[in-house]
């Protein structure tokens, strides 16, 4: 008897989609670039019919594309009020790229692609969010695998360094890039923070570190002078929130999003700061940054 259970699947952004998203200049904060996790009722075992499965994946497809229409009302009906950025963006990116209802699985399979997933863990993800003393508590081998010991000599790319390391050396050196997460976020939140000044009187910042942990509050590590920040959501009173949306591992491309509140509960200015660091001798600095609008 067929057992009913949930079925993952990842969204990915096609080649295309991706180009799209970059000729328009999209802004990060769409969450289009970045894949995502859908889920669906399946059924483990035998299936009711030949196909089921296809079917299943079908039907999930419209399902995505039914929660970007969702989306693009939603914008437009916030416009019949007052016209918010993140609206007008949301509307215009969204009706250009959906195209006119009624949506087929052609407009899905242009712009997305889905993976079977069977697994949801990702490895830059817990070692983001495992604090460092854990990950001090687990060692590597510190030989090479047998395997790669017996093919060393044919990997001639690195054969200069002695070929491959042993995995412990990878996991120390993952253990040593926990260590700059603070210092890196340190200074990207001081350069963000150095050009909002310029547009608002407020000093008190509420920082969301989306992409990875600190293993303690915010306030505790971080400190910008003539700024009060913490960890703490501002209940959009006043202040700002500033949003690590976009980390790219290795890279160091970083995007915020940040949001001002001035009194209200509607954020009186909005926008995002991409920047691109770089560690030199004397620590970590912003190679290029922007800060739009």
């Amino acid at each position: 008897m067929p057992l009913m259970m949930d079925v993952f699947h990842v969204l990915r952004p096609t080649k295309a989609l991706v180009e799209w998203l970059k000729e328009r200049d999209v802004p990060a904060w769409m969450d289009l670039y970045r894949p995502h996790v859908w889920s669906e009722m399946g059924f483990h075992g035998d299936h009711d019919y030949v196909g089921q499965g296809e079917d299943g994946v079908t039907f999930l497809k419209l399902a995505v594309l039914a929660n970007f229409l969702d989306r693009l009302e939603s914008a437009t009906l916030a416009s019949s009020r007052e016209l918010e950025a993140h609206d007008a963006v949301t509307r215009r990116v969204l009706t250009e790229l959906l195209g006119p209802p009624p949506l087929t699985v052609e407009t899905f399979d242009r712009w997305w692609v889905l993976e079977c997933a069977e697994g949801l863990h990702s490895v830059e993800s817990t070692l983001a969010h495992t604090p460092v003393r854990t990950l001090r508590q687990v060692r590597g081998p510190e030989q090479r695998s047998p395997t790669v010991e017996a093919h060393r000599s044919s990997y001639a790319a690195i054969a200069i360094s002695g070929g491959p390391r042993p995995v412990g050396a990878w996991w120390d050196d993952a253990i040593r890039a926990r260590d700059e997460d603070a210092p890196r976020l340190q200074c990207a939140v001081s350069w963000v923070l150095e050009r909002l000044a310029e547009k608002t009187p407020h000093r008190t910042c509420s920082v969301w570190t989306r992409a990875f942990s600190l293993d303690v509050p915010v306030e505790d590590v971080l400190h910008v002078p003539g700024w009060t920040l913490h960890g703490r959501d501002l209940a959009r009173h006043e202040g700002i929130q500033l949003t690590l949306e976009n980390f790219e591992w290795g890279l160091e491309t970083w995007t915020f999003a940040y949001q001002v509140y001035a009194g209200a509960r509607r954020a009186a200015l909005s926008g995002a700061a991409y920047l691109e660091l770089e560690k030199d001798e004397h620590g970590w600095k912003v190679r290029s940054g922007s800060l739009k609008p």
